[in-house]
């Protein structure tokens, strides 16, 4: 099979579950995977074949995608901010929006003469907390999650990037451990749960069905949820000068902004994401 047949087997074999566009998407994801060759370079091999194991791998990927499973989890990884991380059902897959979130810390980020100190809330795959520390490396950078098994994750792929960041477990509606402790923060970083019980509807099935649902959802009653417990958090943790980022539901950018006001926080900025959706909010007291 060469890489062209490959590519229209994708499409053909993917018809019911992508359109086109993203059926050949997933084939040059999956081809630069096992070829490791650029998206350029598979053009041009159009009407080369693929050697034995790449075809078999990529058949193997191809019957698993059509069960709708992401097929990061398929392949065990994701890119993230020019980096690669471990990713399985126990953790969010990376978005582009989030690495918008963290091009905007750095941007912010004025590094002292004291190494930053920077706190992930719910971090999941460590997508975050890995990427400041690869471009802050002074930075003493640490991360929290609830699940044990995020962090496990979490901790590969600080292994993977050769990086060393603190991984903690415990519940920040509920903190019993690392969060009760005296440490203090220049950055505090959230990209927490905010999609709301009644907006599963709009969500495609390969998110639905495979990604954690404690990692996405939020009761209708109380969508800033996390937000509420994690500025409260802040206000006794950052520094003078001190910023909180949030990653957030694009329905509640108004009122996430009334949230952090009346917790005390005076500089609050919201940001849209390049597709023009309110995104990201930085507040400051």
């Amino acid at each position: 099979m060469t890489f062209a047949e490959t590519i229209s087997l994708f499409k053909t074999t993917l018809s019911g579950l992508y359109d086109v566009s993203e059926a050949r998407e997933l084939a040059y994801y999956t081809l630069s995977h096992f070829c490791g060759l650029s998206r350029p370079q598979l053009v041009l091999k159009g009407n080369e074949p693929l050697d034995s194991r790449a075809e078999q791998e990529v058949i193997r990927v191809l019957e698993a995608l059509r069960s709708g499973k992401p097929v990061q989890y398929i392949l065990g990884e994701a890119t993230f901010f020019g980096l690669t991380f471990k990713v399985n059902p126990a953790v969010l897959i990376p978005r582009p929006e989030t690495e918008e979130l963290v091009s905007w810390i750095i941007e912010e980020m004025n590094i002292p003469e004291q190494p930053a100190t920077i706190l992930d809330i719910g971090t999941g795959s460590g997508c975050i907390p890995i990427s400041l520390k690869t471009k802050f490396p002074r930075a003493q950078v640490s991360a929290m999650d609830i699940s044990a098994a995020a962090l496990d994750v979490a901790r590969q792929n600080a292994a993977l990037n050769q990086v060393s960041v603190g991984f903690h477990q415990d519940d920040i509606l509920n903190p019993a451990g690392f969060l009760l402790g005296p440490n203090t923060y220049s950055v505090i970083v959230s990209n927490p749960p905010y999609i709301a019980e009644t907006e599963k509807s709009m969500l495609s099935a390969n998110v639905l069905h495979h990604e954690p649902a404690t990692a996405l959802f939020v009761p209708d009653a109380e969508p800033l949820l996390f937000y509420r417990a994690i500025a409260g958090f802040a206000l006794q943790k950052l520094n003078r000068d001190g910023m909180l980022f949030f990653e957030i539901n694009e329905r509640f950018g108004n009122e996430t902004i009334s949230l952090l006001k009346d917790k005390g926080f005076t500089v609050v900025e919201l940001r849209k994401d390049l597709n023009g959706k309110d995104r990201m909010v930085k507040a400051m007291r």
